[in-house]
C-alpha cells in the first residue's frame, strides 16, 4: 500500500486489482459458506412479524425489479432489496460475528447479493466483492470498536455502511477512483446508536440498522457510478472517520491486505441471542452432557468469563425486561440453556418461564482472570453448577462454538438452515441452495440462486 496515499484511496485499488485467483482457498470457503448461512437466517428472519413487515415495504415503497426478496419472492430496486434483505438477515440474532469488529455479514451479503443479481454477475465475482469487503471491515471495525461502544454506537451502522458500500461498488463495476468515493459517501452516512438494548418499548433498530447500513452501502456505490464526490480523507483524515467514530488513524492495519484475509477470522452462530453468551451456552451443554440435571435442584450457577461479555449492564441484566433484551443477556442465555438445554430463538420465548426466572436470579457472573488475558485471542467461558445434594458439575470451552479455531461442521451449518428455512421451503431446497453456494465459483448468474429462496 502508498502510505502518501489517502487511505480511503489505497484501499479502494486493493478492492479492484483483487482477483479470485489471488484468494485463499478457505477465505473462499469461509465467503461459500457466508452466503448459504446468510440466506438461511434471511429466511428465518422473513418469518418474523419485522421480517415480513420488512419485506411489503420495499415491495410497495421501493418498487422495482431490480432484485429479489428473500423468502418473499417479489422483487424491489437494489436499494429496497438490500435495505429489507439486510434486516431479515439480523432478526433472529444468528447472523455471524467477529470477535473484535462486530457482525458483519448482515450488510454486506444483502448488498452485494441485489447487485450482483441485478448485473447478472457470476459466482467468482460475488466472492471476489465479499471477501474484499470483509477485508474492510475487519480491519476497520477491529480500529473503532472499543470506542464506538464506550459512546454508545452500532458497528453495523458505522462500518457497516462502508463495508456495504465496497460490496455493492465491485459487484456494479466501480473503477477504483469511483470506489474510492462510494467508501467516502458511505462513511458520512454511517449512523446507528445502541441505546435499543436500554429500551424497554417497541423497537426495531436493533435489526433495522442493518437494513439502513446496506441500503446506505449500495445509495453510495450508486452515487459515485453518477460522478459524485465525496471526501478523500473520509478515514484518515484531520476530521475523518477514524477521529469522529473511533480514537484515531494510527489504530487501523492495513498493512497485510492480500496477504491475511478477514473473512477467514468471522465466526458463526449455532445458538440464538448475543454471541458474547454464546460461551456460556456451549458450558452449559457440556454439563448437560456428563449427566441429567434437574433445574429445580440446581442451588448456586456460576459462569466465569471475560470482562467484554459482562458490559455493559444489559450483558447480565437478570431482568432484562422483553424478549429482545434477554437474548442479550449472559444470565438469561445460560438459565435458558439449563432448563431449555439449548438457545436457539424459539427457546428464548421462555425466558420469563417460572423455571427459568428462578435460575437466572441465582446465576453469578465472575471475571476470570486467565480467560480475560487470552480475550480476544479466545472467548472461553466456565461454567460450575452445584446442585442441593452437594454434586458439582463443570463445563468449559476455551472458544464459543462457530469460531474458527471451533468450527461449526458443514453437517451442521445444514442443519440449522433446513430448520430455519422448513416453515417456508420444501424439504429438498435446503439442499439445493447448499449444493449451489458451494460451487458458486462454476455459477455464470448469482440471480438463480436468489430464485431459489421464494417461499412455497
Amino acid at each position: 500500500m502508498n502510505k502518501k496515499q489517502p487511505l480511503i484511496e489505497s484501499i479502494a485499488e486493493y478492492a479492484t486489482q483483487l482477483q479470485y485467483d489471488d484468494i485463499s482457498e478457505q477465505a473462499i470457503q469461509s465467503a461459500k459458506h457466508l452466503i448459504f448461512d446468510s440466506v438461511g437466517t434471511a429466511l428465518g428472519g422473513y418469518q418474523d412479524p419485522l421480517g415480513i413487515k420488512a419485506a411489503r415495504y420495499a415491495a410497495e415503497r421501493w418498487c422495482g425489479d431490480q432484485a429479489t426478496l428473500l423468502g418473499d419472492g417479489r422483487t424491489s430496486t437494489l436499494q429496497g432489496a438490500a435495505f429489507a434483505n439486510a434486516t431479515m438477515v439480523k432478526i433472529l440474532g444468528m447472523d455471524d460475528s467477529h470477535r473484535s469488529s462486530s457482525h458483519v455479514a448482515a450488510q454486506v451479503i444483502p448488498a452485494a447479493l441485489a447487485v450482483a443479481e441485478h448485473k447478472r454477475l457470476g459466482g467468482r465475482d460475488l466472492i471476489v466483492a465479499i471477501v474484499a469487503a470483509y477485508d474492510l471491515a475487519v480491519r476497520v471495525g477491529c480500529a473503532v470498536r472499543e470506542a464506538q461502544r464506550q459512546r454508545g454506537l452500532d458497528v453495523k451502522g458505522t462500518v457497516g455502511s462502508m463495508a456495504a458500500a465496497l460490496a455493492a461498488g465491485l459487484c456494479g463495476g466501480l473503477d477504483a477512483d469511483k470506489l474510492s468515493h462510494a467508501l467516502a459517501l458511505a462513511a458520512d452516512m454511517s449512523s446507528g446508536t445502541e441505546q435499543y438494548v436500554y429500551d424497554r418499548g417497541k423497537c426495531d433498530t436493533k435489526d433495522l440498522i442493518s437494513g439502513f447500513a446496506a441500503r446506505n452501502g449500495v445509495f453510495a456505490a450508486e452515487l459515485a457510478a453518477y460522478d459524485f464526490y465525496g471526501p478523500r480523507g473520509a478515514l484518515d483524515g484531520e476530521y475523518g472517520f477514524f477521529r469522529a467514530f473511533g480514537a484515531g488513524a494510527e489504530l487501523a492495519d492495513f498493512s497485510d491486505l492480500g496477504h491475511h484475509f478477514g473473512i477467514t477470522t468471522t465466526a458463526f452462530k449455532p445458538h440464538g441471542g448475543c454471541r458474547h453468551t454464546h460461551q456460556a451456552v456451549d458450558a452449559v451443554q457440556k454439563i448437560l452432557a456428563q449427566d441429567e440435571i434437574d433445574p429445580a435442584a440446581i442451588q448456586r450457577v456460576v459462569v466465569k468469563t471475560y470482562k467484554y461479555a459482562t458490559q455493559p449492564l444489559f450483558r447480565v441484566n437478570p431482568e432484562p425486561g422483553t424478549r429482545e433484551l434477554a437474548g442479550l443477556s449472559l444470565r438469561v442465555a445460560t438459565a435458558v440453556t439449563l432448563v431449555r438445554h439449548s438457545a436457539w430463538p424459539e427457546d428464548y420465548e421462555y425466558w420469563d418461564d417460572p423455571q427459568v426466572r428462578r435460575l437466572r436470579g441465582l446465576v453469578e457472573i465472575k471475571v476470570d482472570p486467565e480467560i480475560e488475558r487470552l480475550y480476544p485471542d479466545r472467548n472461553g467461558c466456565r461454567v460450575i453448577v452445584t446442585l442441593e445434594d452437594g454434586r458439582v458439575y463443570e463445563g468449559y470451552t476455551p472458544f464459543a462454538k462457530g469460531e474458527p479455531e471451533f468450527p461449526m461442521t458443514e453437517a451442521e451449518l445444514k442443519t440449522k438452515f433446513e430448520t430455519l428455512s422448513r416453515p417456508i421451503l420444501p424439504p429438498h431446497r435446503a439442499e439445493e441452495i447448499f449444493d449451489f453456494c458451494m460451487a458458486l465459483e462454476t455459477a455464470q448468474d448469482v440471480g438463480a440462486l436468489l430464485s431459489l429462496t421464494a417461499a412455497r
